[in-house]
């Protein structure tokens, strides 16, 4: 078993995954100690053949490709998941970049009951200009373990984590959320892990902002109401099913960010 599989869900994808590859290729750590998963789903062709081609030419990086003919990015990261053989698991999506020592450094800080957590800043397409996000608020510039609990808003993503394969198990995103499946998967393992613990400043998970993404997309304000509820219904489900397991301060703030989220979408719903 090697030390980490990267798992990044990909659609119809563009010259974006070539950065995404190409920063991956750059990292500090051992070829060797990773594999990329590369997991296409919905249409197969030709995006399939463009991302072999480019593999080609980058022969040293340790890339799988697979194919999930279910759409949607739960179904492609739970295939990564199945088919992941590294020890700890790091989240991308196909267009976000992370910094050379991104690997290296978390690997020396995560454990099995401690994720590893970078800096996170954002960047807009087609710019190198970065900056920090509102998740950022809750980084902790220091190397000693902090409570999970005190960095609720680094829970909302999947991504700038480095998290051991036991805390994950056999738990899987929930297929049947298109918004927020992020938190709730991480709100579903949070009673597998009890630390979290930040690295330096100059290790960087990198954001990238384009307009035309499926999370800018606005949709009507039924929609982000029903989401809203049904994350709310599975969170309650996964706490009650086992209350003594999770902490119910973490579930309350899940419950809270979750209102707070859809009143943030509601501002800008379609009309």
């Amino acid at each position: 078993m090697m030390d980490i599989s990267i798992i990044i869900p990909t659609f119809r994808p563009k010259e974006y995954l070539w950065e995404c590859l190409d920063a991956i290729d750059c990292q500090t750590i051992p070829h060797d100690r990773f594999e990329v998963l590369i997991v296409l789903n919905g249409e197969r062709l030709p995006y399939e053949n463009q991302i072999k081609a480019f593999l080609a030419q980058r022969s040293g990086l340790p890339c799988r490709v697979l194919y999930c003919e279910e759409r949607g990015v739960s179904a492609a990261r739970n295939l990564g998941l199945d088919e992941a053989k590294g020890t700890y698991i790091c989240f991308m999506d196909d267009d976000d970049l992370i910094t050379e020592t991104y690997l290296e450094q978390l690997f020396r800080l995560a454990s099995k009951d401690t994720i590893a957590l970078s800096y996170i800043t954002a960047f807009d397409d087609g710019t190198e200009l970065y900056r920090p996000i509102y998740i950022t608020e809750n980084y902790q510039d220091h190397r000693e373990r902090v409570s999970y609990k005190d960095v609720r808003r680094y829970f909302y993503v999947p991504y700038c984590k480095l998290i051991h394969r036991d805390i994950i198990g056999t738990r899987r995103y929930d297929k049947s959320l298109k918004n927020g499946e992020d938190a709730l998967f991480m709100f579903l393992i949070s009673d597998r892990f009890r630390w979290v613990r930040f690295a330096e400043k100059t290790v960087e998970y990198r954001y990238r902002q384009r307009p035309t993404s499926a999370f800018n997309a606005k949709r009507p304000a039924s929609y982000y109401l029903s989401n809203m509820l049904a994350c709310q219904h599975k969170a309650t489900c996964i706490y009650w099913a086992h209350p003594s397991h999770y902490s119910f301060l973490f579930y309350v703030k899940y419950i809270l960010a979750t209102i707070m989220g859809c009143i943030r979408r509601l501002r800008n719903v379609k009309q």
